[in-house]
Parts: structure tokens; C-alpha cells; sequence
């Protein structure tokens, strides 16, 4: 049978992004969450009061 994944090689030493560059990734990813959370919160709670 064949892999379905096919392992990738670790990265090279002076190509790993920055610590700024990963935390903005990281609240990037964290407020686009949050925002995705309450936009359906409010859908689902505007739907309850139709």
C-alpha cells in the first residue's frame, strides 16, 4: 500500500521565521477565532429571538 503522507524534510537553519512573525500569526489566528465564535453566537442567538 502506498503513504498516504510523505514526511517533510525539517527546515533549514537560517530560514525559521522570526518571534514577531509567529506572534503575529498567532494573535492573528486567535482574534480571527474569537471573531468567528461570536459572529455565530450572535447568529444562533438572533435566530432564538425571530
Amino acid at each position: 500500500m502506498r503513504d498516504l503522507f510523505t514526511p517533510a524534510p525539517p527546515p533549514e537553519a537560517g530560514h525559521e521565521p522570526s518571534l514577531g512573525r509567529k506572534l503575529l500569526w498567532f494573535f492573528g489566528l486567535c482574534l480571527a477565532g474569537s471573531a468567528a465564535v461570536a459572529i455565530t453566537a450572535y447568529a444562533l442567538r438572533s435566530l432564538l429571538f425571530l
